[in-house]
């Protein structure tokens, strides 16, 4: 059961990005905008500390979802376009406030609205009658406008290029192609990538890009952009065996700049 309290969880990590205590153990709901039967969730971190009775006096507003039921299956194993298919889908939850069930039987709304509200610490969101959120800009929405980060691209260079990628920590896809660029790149770089927020990179709808999603500077030491071009394909591009041309494009991956 997802979000269920584990007393002295070390190590717990949480998506910086939702307003909610949003756990990274939650990444395939969020992956895939389906939150699950027996999913529990808090309004602040302060709810995981090991004393309960403590962690109540934080607490504001928990919930727990009743449906739909689980189902097997992660986030890697479901197409792109699942997200959004989700997003209008039926879910209905238990609401609390101050450890007291809110009104009589379930709240039935969306599994947006539910992203929604935790994500921007609105619970009036759930409520059908309030407008409809929008569905957040993806990782690869954010990879097309990338060119707005050039301007951050250069403050962190050291005189040589800068590969900038986005990446979204609830993507296990997206998290393996960032691992792999990393390692490849791994010993050309001047220091460690910088990791920004969308609004820190200077992306101009940051506030309609998925809160999961991070934007990946790779300031390097030494390196010509050609070099870097390569260092970056052979991170992240496999050609197919009947290829007859090479298919390899930057932009699908991030840009150098």
């Amino acid at each position: 059961m997802r979000g269920v309290r584990f007393l002295g969880d070390i190590g717990m990590e949480f998506f910086s990005g939702f307003k909610w205590a949003v756990q990274k153990a939650f990444s395939d709901a969020v992956a895939l905008c389906r939150f699950e039967e027996g999913d529990i969730l808090y309004d602040t971190e302060k709810a995981y500390i090991d004393n309960w009775e403590k962690a109540c006096k934080f607490i504001e507003h928990s919930l727990q979802v009743r449906y739909p039921a689980r189902v097997g299956g992660g986030a890697s194993e479901k197409g792109g376009g699942v997200f959004s298919g989700n997003w209008g889908s039926e879910v209905r939850i238990d609401l609390y406030k101050n450890q007291e069930k809110v009104g009589v039987g379930q709240i039935t709304t969306t599994q947006g609205r539910l992203y929604t509200a935790l994500w921007k610490g609105d619970i009036s969101i759930l409520k059908k009658e309030s407008e409809e959120p929008p569905i957040p800009l993806t990782v690869q929405d954010v990879t097309k406008t990338l060119d707005q980060a050039t301007q951050k691209a250069k403050e962190l260079s050291v005189g040589f290029p800068v590969f900038v990628m986005a990446r979204d920590l609830s993507n296990p896809v997206s998290r393996e192609k960032y691992s792999k660029v990393l390692t490849k790149l791994k010993k050309h770089l001047h220091d460690i990538p910088n990791i920004l927020t969308p609004e820190k990179a200077g992306l101009i709808q940051f506030e309609n890009i998925a809160p999961t999603v991070e934007v990946a500077f790779f300031p390097m030491n030494g390196t010509s952009a050609e070099e870097l071009h390569e260092l970056v394909k052979s991170a992240v591009y496999v050609p197919s065996k009947n290829a007859k041309k090479d298919m390899f494009r930057i932009s699908t991956h991030g840009m150098i700049v």
